[in-house]
């Protein structure tokens, strides 16, 4: 099943409505390292493991 990560439920406070997508969950963590570097983060692993925890079956 595929996985997906909406950028607005990490971060409520955005108004980013970018979602990503991918077959496994390395592919929406993959996906989710580039994102974080456009709002200017970096995608350190604390903030993927927060991450990994809102990645949902599409």
């Amino acid at each position: 099943m595929a996985k997906v990560i909406h950028c607005c439920k990490v971060n409520p406070s955005s108004t980013c409505d970018h979602v990503i997508r991918g077959a496994t969950e390395e592919e929406v963590l993959e996906g989710a390292r580039k994102h974080a570097r456009e709002h200017g983060l970096e995608p350190t692993p604390e903030l993927l493991e927060m991450v990994k925890g809102f990645i949902e079956d599409e």
